[in-house]
């Protein structure tokens, strides 16, 4: 008997130091798989999900202060009618042109530049947010096709040209952010 725990004694220190390793490794391989998943998370919010958002939040920005005026201007320019005061065309032509400006110089090329930032990242997306890639490129290509006057009115009218259909893109994108924003704050 006396043998037999000597021979214990023997062997459970090799043993417990073995698994206290293995223990040790494991637990060390989960904190890297952690890490390397915060880090794609990151990468995620970085590259992919906050550059689209945040365009995507200015145009619409600006897009509603766009209706503010136009929605003043149209109840300022019924009220003068009503009470008989001559109005100039002028400045309704000026809104239109500088509204088409915006349009060619500011959000288009910020469209553009979201559907570079899908194209090219298009490895972060979450599979939820990859279904919208088409209608982004549709959205993008109709345009411009439209400013190559390489399609009619009546074609983007039955295709169904619409800023409207991104909005599920739009809905995706801050969804996702909220929920990779908080997955990264819980770890």
């Amino acid at each position: 008997m006396e043998g037999f725990f000597d021979t214990i004694k023997f062997i459970v220190p090799p043993l417990a130091t073995l698994l206290a390793g293995y223990i040790g490794v494991r637990y060390g391989l989960k904190q890297i798989k952690t890490e390397k998943h915060l880090e794609f998370i990151e990468k995620q919010l970085k590259e992919f999900y906050s550059p689209l958002l945040g365009r995507r939040k200015y145009i619409r920005a600006k897009s509603e202060f766009r209706l503010k005026i136009e929605t003043i201007s149209g109840r300022q320019w019924k009220e003068n009618a009503r009470k008989g005061i001559k109005q100039s065309i002028e400045s309704v032509d000026k809104e239109i042109e500088y509204n088409n400006r915006q349009l060619n110089e500011e959000f288009l090329p910020l469209y553009r530049e979201m559907l570079t930032i899908f194209r090219d990242n298009y490895w972060l997306a979450e599979p939820e947010t990859r279904q919208f890639y088409n209608e982004l490129v549709e959205y993008v290509e109709g345009w411009n096709r439209w400013k190559a006057k390489g399609v009619t009115a009546e074609t983007m009218q039955e295709i169904g040209h619409s800023e409207e259909k991104l909005k599920p893109l739009y809905d995706e994108l801050e969804n996702r952010t909220d929920i990779l924003r908080s997955e990264l704050s819980q770890k």
